[in-house]
């Protein structure tokens, strides 16, 4: 059994890096400093942690550094109370392992103490790659690329899903080439066949090296080229700051971070599946337009949000992502946005949401964007001026002004404050004043006060700018 471990570094200014090589990761090693805790960076690497696995081992390190008098009543200490913190994340069964990876520090030549427990708890948390994985389309992240002269070109990386074989088409998505395999090593050994998991270096034929840096391999024409995305997103808890429509963030989809300028919308949940059981976007189904991104707590939206978009809480959030640089990446992607722009030395998380590539989607294609239906909820509000002598037609005033185009009105429904339900009948007069038939009447003792409120959506991409009730 092998394992490839991939170096998040702690550091907070390397926090890109740990965005693109995250993605790969099945099980996450959290290295803590048991003499410090946790530490800014130690929350966004748990942050990362949580959107890639949910597989964690703790590994608190330099244990030798706490005095040796009370040292495991100190550690038991600091164990528990980091199980107490992890227990409100997606690891609450977190596997805990203390060693000492070089005792004495740094110059030391005392052998590592603790490390077979290490080994012992990656075993524990393995599990085999699943049929599907084997089944699905190629998919290898490549991180290297190097010529070998008189060989080829060699691209190491790690099998995503799917399997690999010597003399299998392979494509690199982002240029459009497509290669025969020629041989592949493992660990410096030939192999004929590599699946999920694997690490490997593969080697292809005419194809220039400084091409490429990192990217993916992929099965012939199942990686597409990007331009947007629609992501079901949910909030980073430990971001605190707002996070508006139209702003742009770093994006980050595999190696790749580029910029994008994102617009929020939601819906209610589906009935009958749990909360994040979709399987994809509903094109037919309206969304409400949202003025930021929402979260559980503080971040949740007032009443008076709910009652302006019609959509209670908890609900389905969808981001539409228009990227400044076309990205590279298969459906399905995990995605995580984040302010890198945020100085490193800040004692504040940058990761801002987080989500899966659903379906690609242009938002620069008007035809495009007019298949999604976002929409605002807008409102009108005026009152009763005189009842007519059928004790149901009323004359209402203060909903339109002189100049509006009552046609574009007529048949709408209306309420009374006290809930009547009526429809406008059309103009009366020509100072903006309307006729509404109210079937069952006004409720209102006094009619002629009586508050009429008009209600409708308006779809944002339409670009007839219909009013729909």
């Amino acid at each position: 059994l092998q394992y490839t471990l991939v170096d998040c570094p702690g550091h907070a200014s390397l926090i890109r890096t740990v965005l693109g090589g995250a993605q790969i990761i099945d099980i996450m090693l959290l290295v803590l400093d048991v003499t410090k805790g946790i530490q800014t960076q130690t929350a966004e690497c748990l942050v990362v942690g949580e959107l890639c696995t949910r597989d964690l081992v703790v590994v608190l390190n330099k244990c030798d550094m706490v005095p040796t008098e009370g040292r495991e009543t100190a550690l038991a200490k600091t164990e528990k109370r980091l199980r107490a913190t992890f227990a409100n994340t997606k690891f609450p069964d977190a596997t805990f392992v203390r060693c000492a990876a070089r005792p004495g520090g740094p110059e030391s030549e005392a052998s590592p103490e603790g490390l077979n427990a290490v080994v012992e708890a990656l075993l524990a948390r393995t599990k085999p790659p699943s049929k599907a994985d084997l089944e699905a389309p190629l998919l290898f992240a490549v991180d290297h690329c190097f010529p070998i002269r008189g060989q080829g070109t060699v691209l190491t990386g790690t099998v995503l899903q799917g399997q690999l074989a010597v003399g299998q088409s392979v494509e690199l998505p982002a240029f459009k080439l497509e290669k025969k395999v020629k041989s592949m090593q493992m660990f410096k050994k030939p192999v004929q066949v590599a699946r999920r998991g694997d690490r490997l270096g593969v080697c292809v034929t005419q194809l220039d090296a400084t091409l490429v840096e990192r990217g993916v391999l992929a099965a012939p024409g199942s990686v597409p080229t990007i331009d947007g995305a629609l992501v079901r997103v949910e909030r980073i808890r430990f971001y605190k700051q707002r996070i508006p429509s139209k702003a742009k963030v770093h994006v980050t989809v595999g190696h790749a971070t580029v910029m994008a300028v994102v617009h929020f919308f939601g819906r209610e949940l589906p009935a009958g599946g749990p909360e994040g059981d979709v399987a994809g976007f509903d094109f037919g189904a309206d969304y409400a337009h949202q003025d930021e991104l929402f979260g559980a707590g503080s971040w949740a939206p007032n009443d008076a949000e709910i009652e302006r978009s019609g959509v209670g809480w908890p609900r389905e959030q969808w981001a539409l992502l228009d990227f400044e640089t076309p990205v590279t990446c298969p459906l399905g992607s995990l995605l995580i946005a984040a302010k890198l722009d945020t100085d490193a030395h800040t004692p504040t998380c940058r990761l801002m949401f987080s989500g899966r590539l659903t379906c690609a989607f242009d938002a620069k294609d008007k035809a495009e964007l007019a298949k999604v239906r976002v929409y605002k909820l807008k409102g009108r509000e005026g009152r009763v001026e005189r009842m007519e002598k059928d004790g149901r037609t009323a004359v209402c005033t203060g909903l339109f002004k002189r100049e509006t185009d009552l046609s574009l009105f007529t048949g709408m429904r209306v309420r009374s404050e006290n809930g009547a339900k009526g429809e406008i009948m059309g103009s009366f007069g020509k100072t903006g004043k309307v006729k509404v038939y109210f079937p069952d009447g006004l409720a209102e003792a006094d009619d002629t006060k009586c508050r009429v409120v008009l209600e409708f959506k308006r779809y944002m991409h339409d670009g007839a700018k219909a009013m729909v009730q």
